[in-house]
């Protein structure tokens, strides 16, 4: 297994970013399209967070939902990183290799708007969240608690805004 080492914001920020969608929003073509993050109404703690982040959501049949991220870290770093996903509750790895993010997420839809997930690094629990769609389809708020590399816990609010 690969180590993944990243800093708390960007931990916490990419924790976010690869959160999952929800049970209604894997059919409404409302969710799908590209997002962008909102750094004045998003919270990292400890901080800082990311400079700059967008994602892309793509519905590719099935129930099988990727999504594409791009941005740039708190220290000015380029982040990429892919997941393709069910709603099963079951592990899904990052798709590309060598990426300095969560390595492994595991969703499952509670409602229409609402998705739980766990994050993982070597097969470890790293963290949990709520990803939520507001009901109009235009903002995504993304909270996640962890611990960083250090062992310290970590917090982060992630506000997004359909484009």
């Amino acid at each position: 297994m690969r180590k993944v080492v990243c800093t708390v914001g960007l931990a916490l920020a990419l924790a976010a970013y690869f959160a999952p969608v929800g049970i209604a929003q894997t059919t409404d073509a409302s969710y799908f399209g590209t997002w962008k993050l909102n750094l004045a109404k998003s919270k990292y703690e400890p901080g800082p967070g990311p400079k700059a982040s967008t994602r892309m959501h793509e519905d590719r049949g099935g129930g099988l939902i990727l999504i594409t991220t791009n941005g740039v870290s708190a220290q000015g770093a380029n982040t990429y990183s892919q997941y393709a996903y069910k709603l099963d509750g079951k592990p899904y790895p990052n798709l590309v290799k060598g990426s300095q993010t969560v390595a492994t997420i595991a969703l499952k839809g509670t409602d229409a708007y609402t998705v739980t997930f766990t994050t993982y690094t070597d097969a470890k629990p790293t963290g949990t969240g709520t990803r939520t769609i507001a009901k109009d389809g235009k903002t995504m708020t993304i909270s996640t608690k962890g611990t960083n590399a250090q062992g310290q816990p970590t917090t982060s609010m992630a506000f997004w805004e359909k484009q």
